[in-house]
């Protein structure tokens, strides 16, 4: 993900300015066109924009460090492992150290469509499904998955979402990484989210249904497709194909340079998503869940 936030940002070259890059890695060279530099402290104190693309497991100590520093951070998904390390970065992100989340699914032309092409209307369901081969990792489906359609649900869905129960794998289930969960946008509207991190072949798809339209979307091949209630012909929905990163690259210099509402995710977005994963993951052992999404609030960034 460092290779490729390197090549979207070089190739915008009126909105940045490259300063370097590390990776602790000896054996891996920099991008093309990066200088090399000798430690994460140097990367920092070069930058105004810290781009952070390391394993979830060191993301609250360099987010940290570099809000600390007085830096705006985009750190990709998910923001941290778990909700009090979010909620620490949030509460860090305190004037003019701003931070974003890279959820670049946001940005990917079906969402962008839907978002548009729903505007008032009011969703009555929604279906989200993203599963395929992974490695084993921390946190399991839901954090490395899950939160991508968490936040496309309350993105979608107009704010904060409701859940109302999750499932997942047997207490010792050996091999197993899913999870089914349920749950309501801030308008009532019944949703469900399904990933799988041992399914043979990758597939992420959304349905929309609103009173007018059932909205069909694939997010990998960036297709969509329509159908009007009652039925009639399905048609497919011409689509901006923007590569979704160098969208967010875009938009993450755009709030930057003119404060207000953006599509860009940002701290408060990812550590809302977190709080959903950990919490639907709870439902596995059987704890309780909260009635509602973590109320987060604070500044946008």
């Amino acid at each position: 993900m460092g290779r490729r936030h390197a090549r979207v940002l070089g190739s915008l070259g009126e909105r940045y300015e490259l300063t370097g890059g590390y990776d602790p890695r000896p054996e891996i060279s920099t991008p093309e066109g990066v200088e090399r530099l000798a430690s994460d402290e140097e990367a920092i104190a070069r930058a105004e924009v810290v781009v952070i693309a390391v394993p979830v497991e060191a993301h609250a100590r360099l987010v940290h460090r570099a809000l600390a520093a007085g830096k705006h951070v985009l750190v990709e998904k998910p923001i941290c492992g778990t909700t009090a390390e979010a909620n620490a970065l949030v509460a860090a992100a305190s004037g003019t150290a701003r931070l974003f989340v890279g959820h670049s699914e946001r940005f990917n032309p079906v969402v962008r469509a839907l978002r548009r092409l729903v505007g008032a209307e009011a969703i009555l369901r929604m279906d989200l499904r993203r599963v395929g081969p992974a490695h084993p990792a921390t946190g399991g489906a839901l954090i490395h998955l899950g939160v991508h359609d968490l936040d496309l649900a309350s993105y979608l869905g107009g704010g904060e979402i409701t859940l109302h129960g999750a499932l997942g794998p047997r207490a010792g289930a050996s091999g197993e990484d899913f999870a089914h969960v349920l749950f309501a946008t801030s308008s009532g509207a019944p949703g469900h989210i399904y990933v799988e991190r041992g399914y043979p072949r990758r597939e992420r798809t959304i349905v929309l249904t609103t009173a007018q339209w059932v909205y069909e979307g694939d997010l990998l091949s960036h297709r969509l497709a329509r159908t009007r209630r009652p039925w009639s012909e399905q048609m497919d929905v011409p689509l901006s194909l923007d590569e979704p990163l160098l969208a967010q690259a875009v938009a993450l210099a755009d709030a930057l340079d003119r404060p207000g509402p953006r599509e860009i995710a940002t701290g408060v977005d990812g550590a809302r998503a977190v709080d959903l994963a950990e919490r639907a993951a709870a439902c596995f052992a059987g704890e309780l869940l909260g009635a509602r999404s973590s109320q987060l609030r604070g500044s946008p960034g």
